[in-house]
């Protein structure tokens, strides 16, 4: 269980740690969240200037294409829509994404469209219209979904044309076919390169929103079964690990309760801020001496109830005696000043033919024999009967 506070997250890389090792989503505030988001917002951001520059240098290679070929038309067009996108990407830097976004588009799809008349489709420039759809769902980060279906369906329309046209390059009879082929080449691997970059920014957008979807779920249950005091399981996940023992006859478990002498002295005298304080000192310790097996709960006000997961009767008493004593000479601020606070434990280990409730009844009356005996002491019982009276809700969601 991880304790409180949840520190902001400012990098992917502090998630993964977090995740290491981790069996199950990580959990995140909604502070931690909205990080996330503005992390992965940040990244994508990134990524769109790099293929607006990506798009300029092609642009600009096709100009060196065109005055190499004669084709005024393309020196033209292709100079423009470079200067266009020179202006698109400085526009990221002072407007909202989409609005350079769909620039950005428009213009690679005229200077496909451009090329593709000037140079036929032996030169495979309409395969680029992939890669300018697959960048939609990217530069368009943030703009509305029926903008980026528009889109998509736009350039998908403009390149099923394109094959069924059968458009004869103006510029076909100055090139040779193996000139065609260097640059179709040369254009499939960019559009290959593009595609690949463009769906890898995709699967770590989708990532980043499990991550984020999950640990926000994973937080909100947290938040039912977390003490918000102590960072310290409630009943639920107490309720539900009785449950389970229960189920599968399991009896190499124990129950300890534990309850802070005097505590209503301790707020009396000194107000209920040092009341928490003095529940949060016992938290800690109970926190820090039992295994990641056991059940460390915080069952309200300041009673503690602890489910010790395979652990023999021999043992028992002597590890609960240590957490007294921890818990003794642990000292913590209060009112000013340094002090220490000590507990009641009772506790009884299971036994055949008992149930999770017997056990847990009979570590209540032992607390009870605690106190009886004076205060700040362990006391454990061996032998005991079924119970009648309930400490457990009858609803395992109470």
């Amino acid at each position: 269980m991880e304790s409180r506070p949840f520190p902001e997250l400012r990098s992917w890389r502090a998630l993964d740690r977090r995740r290491d090792g981790a069996h199950e989503p990580v959990a995140l505030s909604p502070a931690q969240a909205r990080s996330l988001e503005r992390l992965d917002s940040h990244r994508t951001l990134l990524f769109a200037r790099g293929y607006i520059v990506y798009s300029i240098l092609t642009a600009l290679a096709a100009v060196i294409l065109g005055i190499a070929t004669g084709a005024d038309a393309v020196v033209a067009v292709l100079s423009c829509a470079a200067v266009l996108l020179v202006a698109a990407l400085v526009a990221t830097f002072r407007l909202p994404l989409p609005y350079g976004g769909v620039a950005v588009v428009v213009i690679n799809v005229i200077g496909v469209v451009t090329l593709d008349l000037a140079y036929s489709g032996a030169a495979s420039f309409d395969l680029q219209l992939f890669a300018v759809g697959l960048s939609v769902f990217v530069l368009m980060f943030g703009a509305t979904r029926g903008l980026r279906l528009a889109l998509t369906l736009v350039i998908s329309g403009i390149f099923v044309l394109l094959q069924f046209v059968g458009v004869d390059g103006f510029l076909e009879p100055a090139l040779s076919d193996e000139r065609l082929n260097r640059i179709s080449v040369a254009n499939n691997l960019l559009t290959v390169s593009a595609v690949l970059v463009t769906v890898l920014v995709l699967q770590l957008r989708f990532a980043a929103a499990r991550h984020i979807l999950e640990g926000s779920a994973r937080y909100g249950e947290m938040q039912a079964t977390t003490d918000p005091l102590t960072g310290l399981v409630n009943r639920r996940p107490v309720i539900e690990r009785l449950t389970e023992l229960e189920r599968d006859e399991r009896y190499d478990y124990a129950i300890a309760v534990l309850d802070l002498d005097n505590f209503k002295d301790v707020n009396d005298a000194f107000g209920h801020d040092c009341g928490d304080a003095a529940i949060a000192s016992v938290a800690d310790v109970l926190a820090d001496s039992f295994r990641d097996l056991d059940v460390v709960s915080r069952w309200g006000g300041d009673e503690f109830v602890v489910v010790i997961a395979r652990i023999l009767p021999s043992e028992l008493e002597g590890l609960l005696e240590r957490v007294r004593r921890r818990i003794e000479n642990t000292w913590f601020g209060c009112a000013g000043k340094e002090t220490s606070v000590t507990v009641s434990i009772g506790a009884a280990r299971a036994r055949p033919a008992r149930t999770p409730h017997d056990c847990l009844a009979a570590a209540d009356d032992a607390l009870y024999q605690a106190k009886e005996k004076g205060r700040n002491r362990v006391v454990t019982i061996q032998h005991y009967e079924r119970s009648s009276s309930s400490r457990l809700p009858d609803d395992p969601l109470l």
